[in-house]
């Protein structure tokens, strides 16, 4: 199950980090998500409201504190509270303070040391804990700050810190896709065993030793079947919707239908063992 976790996890890191959300911001939404599990698990188990608590800590391994840190967010309608990294404060602070303008209300590049008005001194306004110089790497890595050497001067790129237009889109595209894969994926596995139940379509090849010319072909061919795929299932789609009208049949049900692929370097391979001489 460790290994499960981890494969699901570091591309989850990966996006997290290259969108400055932090560590302890993902770690409540997965308390949050096994509260909301837990939930499920016992919602016809008939326990007992003042029992509830004590139920999801056990399953879970959440302390109660957590869990009612939880259930009373779940009960107010809101979201895990997303403390932002020291970098994001320091991005907040910037945009925010009036005398970091100029007079037309722009931005001003600030000197990388030194005091105040200077890059130093914002990033000690917000903490002591990180070193100014680490703040300002991170900026850059983010693309929100660049760094001029021959002045050293910091001059933030844009006032803005949320996914916005085709970005949304993809984090919008991701979510669905990818989670409605991922909760296929562990149904077949929760009850695969289970004689008679639904299996959700799950199948892939894998190929490797192949050339970047092969994978251009490769990719050319998975597009072009998507597209009939696509076309086909999309038509026999409307024909199922207006056959269940016609006759009247409850329409509570819908499906996700999708195709992926992904290509990328092979891992290299371990050096061969060393040979044993033979006995002198």
């Amino acid at each position: 199950m460790s290994r499960v976790a981890h494969a699901l996890a570091v591309p989850l890191a990966r996006l997290a980090l290259a969108r400055g959300v932090p560590c302890d911001a993902l770690r409540q939404v997965i308390e949050q998500a096994f509260v909301e599990a837990a939930q499920e698990h016992l919602k016809d188990s008939g326990v007992l409201p003042h029992r509830q608590t004590s139920r999801i800590a056990a399953a879970t391994g959440l302390g109660r504190r957590e869990v009612d840190r939880v259930l009373q967010q779940q009960r107010a309608g809101q979201a895990p509270e997303q403390r932002p990294t020291w970098a994001n404060e320091v991005f907040t602070r910037w945009v925010s303070d009036r005398s970091l303008r100029n007079g037309r209300g722009q931005l001003k590049p600030l000197p990388r040391i030194g005091h105040a008005p200077s890059f130093e001194s914002l990033a000690r306004s917000v903490t002591l804990h990180v070193h100014p110089r680490s703040l300002l790497d991170d900026l850059c890595r983010l693309g929100l700050a660049r760094h001029d050497a021959l002045r050293d001067t910091v001059e933030l790129l844009q006032e803005h810190f949320v996914p916005q237009g085709d970005e949304a889109q993809l984090l919008a595209l991701l979510q669905d896709n990818v989670g409605a894969h991922l909760t296929g994926a562990v149904h077949n596995v929760l009850h695969g065993q289970i004689p008679g139940a639904v299996q959700h379509h799950d199948q892939s090849v894998m190929g490797d030793e192949l050339s970047d010319e092969s994978i251009a072909l490769l990719r050319a061919h998975v597009e072009q079947a998507w597209q009939q795929l696509l076309e086909s299932t999309t038509n026999l789609m409307t024909r199922c919707m207006a056959d269940d009208r016609e006759a009247g049949r409850p329409v509570r049900r819908r499906i996700r239908i999708g195709l992926y692929s992904l290509d990328d370097d092979m891992p290299p391979s371990a050096p061969p063992a060393p040979s044993t001489p033979p006995p002198g």
